[in-house]
């Protein structure tokens, strides 16, 4: 029971990363976008690395949905800069 708790705070904490990785939110937070950047790619990793021994499925969904999402942006991001 403590895990589900724990696996549904962990979702609900990679959520509120997501929406403080913006332009905004670093600023509210006074952190650069950077590091806002690197601190939720680093909370995911530890996210997917614990929720596999744990067998939290329901967490490594989220955090590879999560993975795909940030990988397409940074990859649009990186062909806009080229055109």
């Amino acid at each position: 029971m403590i895990l589900k708790v724990l696996s549904f705070g962990a979702i609900a904490l990679l959520l509120l990363l997501r929406l403080a990785r913006t332009p905004f939110g670093a600023r509210l937070l006074g952190v650069p976008l950077k590091v806002l950047h690197i601190v939720y790619l680093a909370a995911l990793g530890v996210a997917g690395m614990l929720a596999i021994p744990y067998e939290q499925w329901v967490l490594l969904a989220v955090v590879v949905v999560l993975l795909v999402i940030s990988l397409v942006e940074e990859v649009r991001r990186r062909s806009a800069a080229l055109e």
